[in-house]
């Protein structure tokens, strides 16, 4: 059925919507979650660790569109040749008295010399009695095992159209689309052939980056190591011309003997884009040009790095022991520099980036369960002379997550609009001073949660902020909680008790809990005029920025 709109503005036309129905909820795998969304699951009998859309305008097609999946599968492998290792009870028992006889041996040489064997740390583990077969009881049983794979699905029916199988003790850990420039060094004629005087670029090429960490069958007897490998996808069809299809091409791929791959991301700077690669406690940046990448900068961070959050020049990097790192690239000299960094042994989970205005935030997700935000204020007394990220909030969230993604926050015009960008034209036509607002430039965190939760992080206006913070302090006091428990205390942040803390007890605060001031619509007429009264406001003006609140927490 189709729907007519009223265009917004000065626009001498209106927008048609058409929908085609509920056909995904009424699928075998369709759901209807609520809030004007149908979705619908696929079953596709692995585990899928990440998922990427090629968006690419000679891959990417309305009828076709790809789909890059890094999955892992488990398998068994057969053990029955333990059961039987070609030996004749006679000797086998011959080689058991031999190895007891040396073991003897072993310890009255240890006894004569006044030591224990048995405390030896160069003493080798007897590996043989570990693995006696006893048959009565089945032999040895299959071990699980887990294969990583690299697909590509083709979204118009869900099809895996080609994969890529990882190699054996091979775990794939981070996976990326996206575009390299690849640069030629030019060479001076005039002086040997080694010497370079330039860069040339050549165009940039899409690709499947893939980060990997290889663990053998010797556990953690030998550090691990890493290997990036780069895919290219070719667009196929068949004799006729009709069916098309997909394939991956194999590129390259460089050992990384640094440690697993955790982190890849693009760097765009100056019209080149670069690789930046995060491996142990390494940052890399890897630049693509013939046929092999060539790193060009480094950073080495404290622990190990655990995510790296980019935006412009500046890095964000998340040190899975000692908390957050901001860095910056400076392509004259092709370096990263440590700006400041949080002095806390923070072990970091996730983190984010909150922006509104001119003002940048980093959000920081820890193993306690915490969140805290961070500015750079070169000129804040208590950024210790610029080097330190000052922290501005802190606040305990209750549960846990891996992952916090930036978002646009759109308001109360934007929400339902199905062609935001016309829509925002359209408002900026009708009212110059639309967008240049401080509410209007906001993006948000969006985050999802070990116990199956959402949730979302949205700054806010001094005004609203303040206007908020008195409605919680309120609520908190008139409405009852859950067993007699304080929703403050709940919302403390947790100090750990680790290494080094140098933190002080001085709680920042500073976030409003929405999950309380949200039932503030589900309150009464009286009690909501009492609770206004409270702090000196109206319920029509608290209603406005809680609706103004929801749908800029709506990511969808």
């Amino acid at each position: 059925f189709f729907i007519l709109h009223d265009r917004i503005g000065r626009v001498g036309s209106q927008r048609l919507t058409l929908y085609n129905g509920l056909t995904d909820v009424f699928t075998p795998h369709g759901l209807l979650p609520g809030g004007g969304l149908c979705v619908q699951k696929i079953p596709l009998g692995v585990t899928v660790r990440q998922i990427e859309f090629i968006n690419h305008s000679s891959l990417a097609s309305s009828e076709h569109p790809f789909y890059a999946l890094l999955i892992s599968r488990e398998t068994e492998s057969d053990q029955s040749h333990l059961n039987d290792d070609g030996l004749t009870n006679e000797e086998r028992q011959r080689a058991k008295d031999e190895k007891e006889a040396a073991k003897t041996r072993r310890q009255v040489e240890a006894d004569l010399g006044g030591f224990d064997v048995e405390q030896e740390w160069v003493e080798e583990i007897e590996r043989d009695d570990c693995f006696d077969i006893d048959k009565n009881f089945g032999g040895a049983p299959p071990i699980s095992n887990r294969i990583y794979e690299l697909w590509l699905v083709d979204a118009a029916g869900w099809n895996v159209v080609d994969t890529y199988q990882f190699e054996e003790y091979e775990h794939g850990m981070t996976m990326k689309v996206l575009s390299l420039t690849e640069i030629e060094e030019e060479q001076n004629p005039s002086t040997s052939s080694t010497t370079k005087f330039g860069e040339e670029s050549l165009g940039d090429s899409l690709f499947i980056a893939v980060g990997t960490g290889t663990v053998d069958q010797d556990g953690e007897d030998i550090s691990s190591k890493g290997r990036i490998i780069l895919f290219s996808v070719k667009r196929t069809s068949d004799d006729n011309g009709v069916s098309e299809s997909g394939e991956l091409c194999y590129v390259y791929d460089k050992n990384i003997l640094l440690g697993p791959v955790t982190s890849l991301t693009c760097l765009s700077c100056e019209n080149k884009s670069r690789l930046v690669v995060g491996a142990g406690a390494e940052i890399t940046v890897e630049q693509w040009g013939n046929n092999r990448l060539t790193q060009v900068g480094f950073f080495h961070a404290n622990m190990q790095v655990q995510e790296i959050t980019l935006f412009k020049t500046f890095f964000l990097l998340s040190d899975a022991y000692d908390s957050l790192h901001f860095l910056v690239w400076r392509e004259s000299d092709k370096s990263l520099t440590l700006l400041a960094k949080d002095y806390e042994p923070t072990a970091v989970y996730a983190a984010g980036l909150l922006s509104m205005a001119g003002s940048v935030s980093f959000v920081c997700h820890d193993d306690r369960q915490n969140l805290q935000f961070f500015q750079y204020a070169p000129k804040d007394p208590a950024a210790r002379g610029g080097n330190k990220l000052v922290c501005r909030a802190d606040f305990h969230l209750g549960t846990q997550t891996v992952g916090l993604q930036s978002y646009f926050c759109r308001p109360s015009l934007l929400i339902n609009s199905a062609t935001t960008n016309s829509t925002l034209v359209a408002l900026k036509q009708q009212d110059n001073f639309y967008g240049k607002l401080g509410d209007d430039q906001r993006f948000g965190v969006h985050f999802g949660t070990t116990d199956g939760g959402f949730g979302t992080i949205v700054p806010l206006s001094e005004q609203v902020f303040w206007r908020l913070a008195a409605l919680q302090s309120v609520m908190s006091n008139a409405l009852e909680s859950h067993g007699g428990l304080s929703h403050r205390g709940w919302r403390l942040y947790r100090r750990a008790p680790r290494r080094g803390g140098c933190r002080n007890n001085d709680r920042k605060k500073g976030v409003i809990d929405g999950d309380l001031i949200i039932k503030y619509t589900d309150l009464s007429l009286p009690e909501q005029e009492d609770l206004a009264s409270a702090i000196g406001s109206t319920v029509e003006l608290i209603v406005d920025n809680l609706l103004e609140l929801s749908c800029s927490s709506m990511v969808l």
